[in-house]
């Protein structure tokens, strides 16, 4: 019997240290893990920082890595829903994945806001990121993308020979 009540002490105190240095917090859109936080800190009121969280989004994905000042931001491992993974380095919640010089995968993460995966690429002769969609494995630009290039091919144009002061 005394075994038993030992056995069943040591068991609870074990629960209630590994429950205490496990916290989960809600903030905003998402539940933050991470044994750094406490069970009642409000990321409204006070930023979290910690070394090693793991991020849940209302669309399934989950980052697990560095936060700073309530931003994904350091070395870090998204999985979508889907099951694709993104790794590496996070900066003030943004991550860039490149496929090549003129390819590449925008990701914008937010405590708010859905994840947002955006494929881009560069037109040349005009320095911007433009969106784009993938057709049979190959980067094209979306409509939005062929409208905002065009627009800033215009605009390169019209101001590109003027060169004076106008005075």
């Amino acid at each position: 019997m005394i075994k038993k009540i030992f056995y069943i002490t040591l068991f609870s105190l074990f629960t209630f240290t590994f429950n205490v240095n496990s916290a989960e917090i809600k903030c905003d859109s998402v539940v933050i893990s991470s044994p750094d936080i406490k069970g009642d800190e409000d990321c409204k009121k006070k930023k979290i920082s910690t070394k090693n969280a793991e991020v849940k989004f209302d669309d399934g994905s989950i980052y697990q890595g560095p936060i700073k000042k309530n931003k994904v931001n350091g070395k870090g491992k998204l999985t979508l829903k889907d099951g694709t993974v993104y790794e590496g380095k996070f900066k003030s919640n943004k991550f860039v994945q490149k496929i090549n010089k003129k390819n590449r995968t925008f990701i914008k993460l937010n405590f708010k806001k859905p994840v947002n995966i955006q494929n881009q690429m560069k037109v040349s002769g005009l320095t911007k990121w433009y969106p784009a969609d993938i057709v049979n494995g190959e980067f094209k630009l979306s409509k939005k993308g062929e409208l905002m290039a065009s627009q800033d091919e215009k605009a390169k144009q019209s101001s590109g020979g003027s060169g004076g002061s106008g005075c």
